[in-house]
């Protein structure tokens, strides 16, 4: 298995603590109007993944009571 680091482009955050940093520094930078943007951003995709996660879980469930 390759190293995570080793591979990354110069500049881009690194691990857990580096991706936190870059999270925080783009927060600091956008006024409160970016920030709900962007919270409202996020939740509406996580909400389509979660939809989509529903929809298979149930599609694998038919899936398994068909074979019964």
């Amino acid at each position: 298995m390759s190293d995570a680091t080793s591979s990354s482009p110069p500049g881009f955050p690194r691990g857990f603590d580096g991706h936190r940093r870059a999270q925080a520094g783009l927060g600091l930078r956008l006024t409160p109007a970016g920030r709900l943007r962007w919270l409202e951003e996020t939740m509406e995709a996580l909400r389509r993944w979660r939809g989509r996660a529903t929809k298979a879980a149930a599609a694998a469930a038919d899936a398994k009571r068909g074979e019964d």
